[in-house]
């Protein structure tokens, strides 16, 4: 967890330093790869916005998300099950279209523990962790105390995501 808010923390100071804003925001998904509803947090920062005298605002954002993936195998071997839930962290990339609305794209890197149930009388259960690329694109509309979004995840499926902006 530590790893994940020192960045954070600094890209939320990183736009007070260079007269930006930052951003915080909730997000949550359904639908995908995963198939299954996911919920995440994502921080970061908004540069060029208020100060730049031709627009030209961009945002940087780093996010995690957590989908609900867990199943319960049965006893035959049939397949390999999602063991808990999926995890991810992901950077976003934002460039404004318009005053207030920006284009949004990222990527990421998500893990699942995966079982499959043991065959005969051991019962011996494998055990794996499997790793996934996943990419993101969306629009956001960002005005100060406000931030909402929608948009597309290749693993989290379709994403609504509302927070503020400092």
């Amino acid at each position: 967890m530590k790893k994940i808010i020192f960045p954070a923390l600094f890209l939320m100071l990183v736009p007070s330093f260079s007269h930006g804003a930052g951003y915080v925001q909730v997000n949550c998904g359904s639908g995908g790869e995963v198939d299954g509803i996911s919920y995440g947090l994502e921080m970061g920062g908004i540069f060029l916005s208020p100060y730049h005298p031709n627009g030209g605002a961009f945002s940087m954002g780093l996010g995690i998300s957590i989908a609900d993936t867990d199943e319960d195998p049965p006893a035959a071997p049939l397949k390999k099950y999602n063991d808990g839930n999926e995890q991810e962290i992901y950077a976003s990339f934002g460039a404004e279209i318009t005053p207030a609305f920006f284009g949004v794209a990222g990527i990421g890197y998500a893990s699942q523990d995966i079982v499959k149930p043991g065959t005969g009388l051991d019962n011996i259960k494998e055990t794996d962790t499997e790793t996934n690329a996943s990419w993101l694109f969306g629009m956001r509309y960002v005005v100060e105390w406000f931030n909402i979004g929608v948009g597309y995840h290749s693993r989290r499926g379709i994403m609504a995501g509302i927070g503020v902006a400092f």
